[in-house]
């Protein structure tokens, strides 16, 4: 349950990235980027979990990736949109949350 929870919240958050955005192709881009990282750091932090112990470390891991990624969503929604640097930016952060995420998971065991 808290992982469609997260989901559905995620969902939101994309859609207001969707209505925020004045391009066309730009809204559908920011969604749909916007709500699968979100949704990452959501269900990844607080729709999972780990261990009887030790979880609070991926969830203030999430807690924190969600705060950045927030931000470059906002600054990229009114500030003047670069594509590349957008998908570049969005993906280093998925793919460095999904490694600390894994090897903080993996210490658990």
């Amino acid at each position: 349950m808290p992982t469609l929870i997260m989901a559905g919240i995620s969902v939101l958050a994309g859609y207001d990235f969707y209505a925020a955005n004045s391009s066309e192709w730009q809204k559908w881009l920011m969604f749909a980027i916007s709500t699968v990282e979100i949704a990452v750091f959501l269900i990844g932090g607080f729709g999972i979990k780990y261990a009887d112990r030790g979880g609070i470390n991926i969830t203030v891991l999430s807690v924190i990736f969600l705060a950045t990624t927030l931000i470059v969503q906002i600054v990229s929604t009114f500030a003047p949109f670069h594509l590349a640097p957008y998908i570049i930016i969005n993906g280093i952060f998925i793919l460095l949350y999904a490694g600390i995420a894994y090897a903080l998971a993996k210490a658990l065991d």
